[in-house]
């Protein structure tokens, strides 16, 4: 957990992104990076490892969107992220990638976030493909 704090120091407030919360994105991002991603090693950084922490930064950040800033705030039917938010009259916007429907049923929320577009480039570099994790 302190080599993903290291790598992405924008995760490193324990108050922000507990430790039982990044211990799960770092779990699911293992399963996703699965044995075709190879090896993990610390240095250099491998695929794997990169992968890994991509999607687990990616996780973070979208359940954050859901939960909102302050735990209560969040929307968890919006996957995407708030382009305008108005609040006499309450508009919200959303800023929404135009993809194929094909796209979002392989790649799901991850174009949504910087970290999500990481992985989806090193998952493309292990050669994977987009269904084979």
């Amino acid at each position: 957990m302190a080599d993903f704090r290291a790598y992405y120091p924008e995760f490193k407030d324990t108050t922000t992104w507990p430790d039982p919360e990044v211990t799960l994105a770092l779990e699911e991002g293992d399963s996703e990076t699965g044995k075709r991603w190879q090896g993990y090693n610390d240095r250099p950084a491998s695929i794997k490892k990169r992968g890994m922490f991509a999607f687990a930064a990616h996780t973070l950040v979208m359940r954050r969107r859901a939960q909102g800033e302050d735990g209560e705030g969040g929307d968890a039917g919006a996957a995407y992220a708030i382009s305008a938010k108005s609040v006499g009259d309450e508009s919200t916007s959303y800023a929404v990638p135009s993809t194929s429907m094909e796209e979002q049923t392989i790649n799901g929320d991850l174009p949504l976030t910087r970290y999500g577009v990481e992985f989806l480039r090193l998952r493309r570099r292990a050669g994977t493909g987009a269904m084979m994790v």
